[in-house]
This record gives structure tokens, sequence and C-alpha cells, in this order.
């Protein structure tokens, strides 16, 4: 049946015929009066539909020329309020986690040897490495651990050891945290004489460390997802 504009409005204009004249037989009319109805709906159906907005892109998808690496840090009770900033070794600030907090932060695709800062006097340098592929994201668990040498506890999330390779579900629970990278890129310029040595005892240490040691705290190309694969917020 035709459910063009014709149709339907010969069939209302019926409807409201019957309405005027009350004392009328409007049997035949009251009968049209339903078809109408089922009409208009099925008419309007479709269009609902294509009214639907479009599902918003997982702040946790990379974008398809770069890497994203997220960081994550489960709440722990404790005293302070430490924060754990990752830095590039260009000194540049990418990232900067509070107690309970997650960030996702974009990456050009490649080798990338990262600084995981504590504290401030003088500052901890823990090292960790990156091989990131275009279009994948990577997760990276921080966790604080009593050790004056090793305060922070990296485990690189590996997508061959999660449940059906799915990404962890627990990670869009965390609330997001939106630091003013700008101003701690200022201050690993500010405090550039005391992180310089302690990153190169450090990168020392990573160096005479077994392989082991280096495999633990290196995200590899494989231990990430794609776009499709990131679940929804």
């Amino acid at each position: 049946m035709e459910l063009g504009g014709k149709t339907r409005i010969h069939l209302e204009a019926r409807v409201v015929t019957c309405e005027i004249a009350h004392k009328m037989n409007c049997r035949p009319t009251r009968a049209r009066h339903g078809i109408a109805l089922l009409l208009v709906a099925l008419w309007i159906a479709p269009a609902a539909e294509a009214q639907i907005p479009k599902t918003v892109k997982s702040p946790y998808a990379a974008p398809a020329d770069q890497a994203l690496l997220v960081f994550s840090r489960p709440r722990r009770r404790q005293a302070s309020e430490t924060a754990y900033r990752i830095v590039t070794q260009a000194g540049r600030c990418i990232a900067v986690l509070y107690n309970g907090r997650q960030t996702a932060s974009p990456m050009w695709p490649g080798k990338h040897m990262l600084m995981v800062i504590t504290g401030t006097a003088p500052p901890t340098i823990q090292l960790m490495q990156a091989n990131l592929s275009a279009g994948k994201t990577y997760v990276v668990n921080l966790r604080s651990r009593v050790n004056m040498k090793s305060p922070v506890e990296i485990e690189v999330v590996r997508r061959s050891a999660q449940p059906l390779e799915a990404f962890p579900a627990e990670i869009p629970e965390l609330a997001p945290s939106n630091p003013n990278l700008r101003q701690c890129t200022e201050w690993v310029s500010w405090k550039r004489s005391k992180i310089e040595p302690r990153a190169e005892q450090a990168k020392r240490k990573w160096d005479e460390a077994g392989d082991e040691h280096r495999d633990a705290h290196t995200v590899r190309r494989n231990d990430g997802w794609k776009a499709t694969e990131v679940r929804e917020p």
C-alpha cells in the first residue's frame, strides 16, 4: 500500500469531516481513522530511527595515525597525594596521575623511553619503554608501593593476558584526569638540574638489568587494541 503524502492527507481529511459532523453516521470514517493512525505511525517510524544520534567515539580509541597510551592508577589508601608524572626523554610531560585516576595520552608510533617521576626532593625516576603502533590503544597500570628506590609498580597490561583479549573493562570505570601538561613540562624544566642526574642513573640501571626486567617494563606493539575493539565508556 502506498504511503505517500496524498494518501495520508486524504485519510486525515476524512477524519476531520467525521469530527465536525457529530450527528452523522461516521462508522466508515472511524474505521479509516484507525487505519490513518496506523499509516501515520508507519510513515513516521523510519524518520524517527534516522534521527537516533550516532554513538560517540570512545575516548579510549586511538586515532588512525597515532597510538593512545592509557595510564591507570587504581585508588589506594594513602596519606599523601603524590603525583606521578610521565615524561619523555625530551622533557615533555605527557601525563600526570593522582590516586584513583586515569588519563589517555596520544603518542606518535615508534619507540619511546619514558620516565615515571615521583616526589620532588629529590625526585625518584623509574623507566619504561613503549613500542607503539598507529591506531592502537595501550594500557599501563601504575600502583604505589612501599619502596624508596622504586615507589611505583609499573604493570604493562598485555592484550594476550586478558580474557578473550578484550579491552580491560575496569579502565573506563576510573575517574578521568585532565592535567595541565604545560605546567607539568615547566616543572620538569625547573627541576632539570635534579632530574638529569637521576635519569642518567636510572638509564644505567636499565641497561644493566636483565632481559626479564626490561621486558616486564616494555609495551610491545602487539599489546594494543584496535579502535574497533575498544569498549565504549
